[in-house]
């Protein structure tokens, strides 16, 4: 089941990692052109996941491979960044 709590809690976590790193002048070139690249691959990867589950699912099933997707990315950030 999708949880939204965690989901909002990870994105405020990579927004505020990042926010604070370009802050203090810490934000290094290819972090800041990932910041940019990851939302491109996620935004695709994600479209072709929910017309897939679409076509073979219907709505339901296009909607929750849709968000498996954005929350895989996020959560692929925050572990990213908090062990940085």
């Amino acid at each position: 089941m999708f949880d939204l709590w965690r989901f909002g809690l990870d994105v405020q976590q990579v927004m505020t990692t990042r926010v604070l790193r370009m802050m203090a002048g810490e934000l290094s070139e290819p972090e800041a052109r990932r910041m940019v690249t990851e939302k491109q691959t996620a935004y695709t990867t994600a479209q072709m996941a929910g017309a897939y589950a679409l076509l073979t699912g219907g709505p339901v099933e296009a909607s929750h491979e849709m968000i498996k997707v954005y929350r895989r990315a996020v959560r692929e950030n925050c572990d990213r960044l908090s062990a940085e």
